[in-house]
């Protein structure tokens, strides 16, 4: 205390200093028997507004302080994880006589669902795999899949669909 007085002789001078202890500071220093030191301490300090309390319930308080230093606020809600997304191979295919497609729609679980389409109309084989790819969607919708992954080999197709190319022809 003594030290921190002397370091400190601005503050002390200028504030009112409160200690809190549970030993008998303030008998010790104002008792006309002590001697030495002690009597050389005590004119030092009794310069200042120096109040002694007693310190109550430091258990309490050190739960108190640690409470307050290492408790955070609650982050945000962590994201959910994604589900695993259910895989959908689409793969259009066109000759003279006929056009058609196939798609194979697998869940999470690794259960496959295969499909061929045959098309009554004339079709090139980016409009077979675009039916597919259409086809495939409405069947993943059916089955209640909310996430899925789409796979073709057809460059426009993924392009249109991820917005990548716009459309020439209004059947694509």
């Amino acid at each position: 205390m003594v030290i921190a007085a002397r370091r400190l002789r601005p503050y002390f001078k200028a504030h009112s200093i409160k200690v809190l202890t549970d030993q008998p500071l303030r008998r010790i220093l104002h008792c006309p028997e002590t001697s030495g030191w002690l009597i050389q301490w005590s004119i030092e300090l009794g310069e200042f507004d120096i109040e002694y309390k007693p310190r109550i319930a430091i258990k309490a308080q050190v739960l108190a302080d640690f409470l307050t230093e290492y408790t955070y606020p609650e982050p945000e809600k962590l994201p959910k994880e994604e589900p695993k997304p259910w895989i959908l191979q689409v793969d259009g295919s066109t000759t003279r006589e006929a056009s058609g497609a196939g798609l194979v729609l697998t869940s999470p679980k690794g259960q496959r669902l295969s499909y061929t389409l045959r098309f009554e109309f004339k079709a090139t084989n980016n409009e077979a795999e675009y039916e597919a790819l259409v086809v495939g969607l409405d069947l993943a919708k059916a089955v209640g899949a909310n996430h899925v992954l789409a796979k073709s080999d057809s460059q426009l197709v993924v392009g249109q669909f991820l917005g990548e190319y716009t459309v020439k022809e209004e059947i694509m």
